[in-house]
């Protein structure tokens, strides 16, 4: 089956290091109508380091230890690269994410 992953969702995504997957969260997805299937995903982490660019996620079952989303952390993701979906967030925390991520992308345009 293809994936088919959509923005709010967390997925395990191989980057084919570690030979470990990543959890990530899908923050946007082309339209069908585009040449290539990526999407934009930022990566979730156990290590909070207090910048205005992480994402405190709320605690939910299919994540083992108090997580957070980091918007520095963006890059895209071809859609072979999503082994499994683990679960959603609520458009209040994907919201949040992606200001924090429109907070980082200003903040490197010099």
């Amino acid at each position: 089956m293809k994936a088919s992953p959509q923005p709010g969702e967390v997925w395990h995504v191989d980057f084919g290091y570690d030979a470990k997957p990543r959890y990530c969260l899908v923050v946007s997805v082309p339209d069908p109508a585009v040449r290539l299937a990526i999407a934009s995903v930022v990566q979730l982490t156990t290590h909070y380091g207090g910048t205005p660019y992480e994402v405190t996620l709320p605690r939910v079952p299919w994540l083992r230890e108090q997580s957070y989303c980091n918007a520095q952390s963006v890059q895209p993701v071809k859609w072979v690269e999503f082994v499994r979906r683990a679960g959603q967030v609520d458009a209040r925390v994907l919201a949040e994410v992606r200001a924090a991520l429109g907070l980082w992308l200003k903040s490197s345009s010099g």
